[in-house]
Parts: structure tokens; C-alpha cells; sequence
């Protein structure tokens, strides 16, 4: 009985030690993937969220980044309640272009303003007038019946405009 315990004991042992992870010189360790470098913030504000949903936030980090926002609840209460946020980030792109973006974003949506950012063309001079000329005459009947596209349609069609 003591020989069959000292046996079992035994084979466990080399069970579990050949279970263990075997690591040999010759084999390549595995790799720690590379951290990015941290970068520091030196300034930072905040108040809020309050109470009545205002908030205000800004900081900047050693590389130049800098952000900030404030937000304030339009219309408390309301079913035309929104909330308004205006704000401003700024950083230096990888070319060494300096990249400021104001912004507001509230109930008709995200807008923002940069000289970065693209600007579509003017509109030309004659295309202009003939809407504005559109804009002026007054609704008919029929067009009071019809959806905007037709009636621009109709419109377009009769003083050749398409």
C-alpha cells in the first residue's frame, strides 16, 4: 500500500512539472509590444456637469495640444430643449501645420470652422439670380399642392432654366 501511494505521488509530481511552461535558451522570448511615449498634461479646468447641465472644460499637454468646451441646456423643459456646445481644439499635424478648429454643436448640428477644413465653390453669379428670382414669385394654387421638387421642376421648365 505504501509502495502504490509513493507511485501515485511520484507521477504527479512529474505530471505536474511537465505541465510548467518550458522556456530554453535557444528559443526567442516572447516581445512586450512597444508602449507609445506618454505625454504629459500641464494645464487643466473643468466645472460640471451642474445641475442644470452646464459644463466648461479645457486642458493643454506638453506636445501642444490644446482643447477646450462649454456646454449650456437651450430650452429647459421644452420639447425644444437642446443642448449647445461650443468649443475649440487645436495641435500641430505631422507636417508641421499648425490645425485650429472652432466649433458649435447644438440642435441643427455639428458645425465647425478651420482654415484647413474645405470650403465649397461660390455659387455662379447667373445660377444665383435665377433662384433668388424663383424665391420672389409668389405660390400658386398648384403649388400649394405639390411637393418642392415638382414645383422647382415646373418652375425651372417654364422660364428655361433647365
Amino acid at each position: 500500500m505504501k509502495f502504490l501511494i509513493t507511485l501515485v505521488s511520484a507521477l504527479c509530481a512529474v505530471a505536474f512539472v511537465s505541465a510548467a511552461p518550458q522556456f530554453r535558451g535557444n528559443q526567442p522570448q516572447p516581445q512586450q509590444p512597444q508602449s507609445s511615449p506618454v505625454i504629459a498634461i500641464v494645464r487643466q479646468a473643468q466645472d460640471g456637469p451642474n445641475y442644470d447641465g452646464r459644463f466648461n472644460y479645457q486642458y493643454e499637454t506638453e506636445n501642444g495640444i490644446q482643447t477646450s468646451a462649454s456646454g449650456d441646456l437651450k430650452n429647459a423643459g421644452t420639447p425644444d430643449e437642446a443642448l449647445v456646445i461650443q468649443g475649440s481644439y487645436s495641435y500641430t499635424a505631422p507636417d508641421g501645420t499648425p490645425i485650429q478648429v472652432t466649433y458649435v454643436a447644438d440642435e441643427t448640428g455639428f458645425h465647425a470652422e478651420g482654415a484647413h477644413l474645405p470650403t465649397p465653390p461660390p455659387i455662379p453669379e447667373a445660377i444665383a439670380k435665377s433662384l433668388e428670382y424663383l424665391r420672389s414669385l409668389p405660390p400658386s394654387k398648384e403649388d400649394a399642392q405639390q411637393p418642392f421638387r415638382k414645383r422647382f421642376a415646373r418652375r425651372a421648365r417654364k422660364y428655361r432654366l433647365l
